[in-house]
């Protein structure tokens, strides 16, 4: 997926600690069992979405757009999703001109058509409106981080922008202990601190994660479902026409005992011309669905082949 999610708690309605979130963040970090906290609206999960559009300095033609997403985040993002930054650096909280940086995924730099250290330093601008073009706003490139998933699988990984910014709504708590019972008593006791009377919900990150894929679990329920209740009406099936030709050849089953006939004689005599219709459906039935399921996968960008 390109970012971890295992051991990380989303929890929400930030905004209910009021101007209090940094303090409540800061008090979060100090439980021995959080490893990395981080404040942002926008999660690789189900979440806030913004998108914006860039031109590159000196490329300011109406051709030379960029569309992409802008995701505002803090300096603990990366690190507390550990998403791998392939050049360039991470937001420094030491350096005051990090207030007009931005950091890309790979997509975005495919659009730009540069490479990841080629664009280390590259001036980015969407103040395109302003009328005195010489005051425009410009955001420099630091940063290069690995493409990672943010949408369904069923999708390419789009182009990415990531800048320092406030307003958070979510906070995400990377654990480092595997009892998470406890951990989470303790940063419920702090929200009680700092936002009484308000609820405090929370979320695992792979369980949002899930989330996205419901549609395909429910639908793998139903297919379930049905498909044994197929097996047992079939096999109700069988049994009737099963016991129903026994019983009409009951006399030729009589004769062939006589004859010397076996049990396991008879029973393939009676069960061979079912055994051929059942090999005749298996022989529909495989390629119609291989054809079914790969029309299904087509659907993804990332997905598996049907060996």
């Amino acid at each position: 997926m390109g970012f971890e999610k295992d051991r990380i708690v989303i929890i929400d309605d930030i905004n209910a600690v009021g101007d209090k979130a940094h303090i409540f963040k800061e008090e979060v970090k100090r439980i021995g069992a959080v490893e990395h906290v981080s404040l942002s609206s926008f999660l690789p999960t189900p979440s806030s979405r913004n998108g914006t559009t860039l031109f590159a300095d000196g490329a300011l033609e109406g051709e030379n757009a960029v569309i992409i997403g802008s995701w505002s985040i803090d300096y603990d993002y990366i690190s507390t999703l550990g998403l791998d930054i392939i050049a360039g650096r991470d937001f420094d909280k030491q350096l005051v001109t990090d207030s007009t940086a931005i950091i890309l995924n790979e997509s975005a730099l495919e659009l730009f058509g540069i490479e990841a250290e080629a664009a280390i330093g590259m001036r980015l601008t969407d103040d395109i409106h302003r009328q005195d073009k010489e005051n425009m706003v410009y955001k420099t490139v630091i940063g290069v981080v690995k493409n990672f998933h943010f949408e369904s699988l069923r999708n390419g990984i789009d182009g990415l922008s990531l800048q320092l910014g406030g307003n958070a709504n979510r906070m995400m708590v990377k654990l480092n202990s595997d009892d998470l019972g406890k951990s989470m008593e303790r940063i419920e006791a702090m929200w009680n601190i700092v936002a009484p009377n308000q609820p405090f919900r929370y979320i695992f990150m792979d369980d949002s994660f899930n989330e996205t894929y419901k549609e395909e679990q429910r639908l793998g329920r139903i297919f379930i479902a049905f498909t044994l209740l197929s097996i047992l009406i079939a096999c109700l099936g069988l049994f009737g026409l099963a016991a129903f030709n026994a019983e009409k050849r009951s006399k030729e089953i009589g004769i062939r005992k006589v004859l010397g006939a076996s049990v396991r004689q008879i029973s393939f005599k009676l069960s061979i011309d079912f055994l051929k219709l059942v090999g005749v459906s298996i022989i529909i039935a495989l390629p119609l669905a291989w054809y079914a399921m790969n029309m299904w996968l087509e659907d993804f960008t990332y997905r598996i082949e049907i060996a």
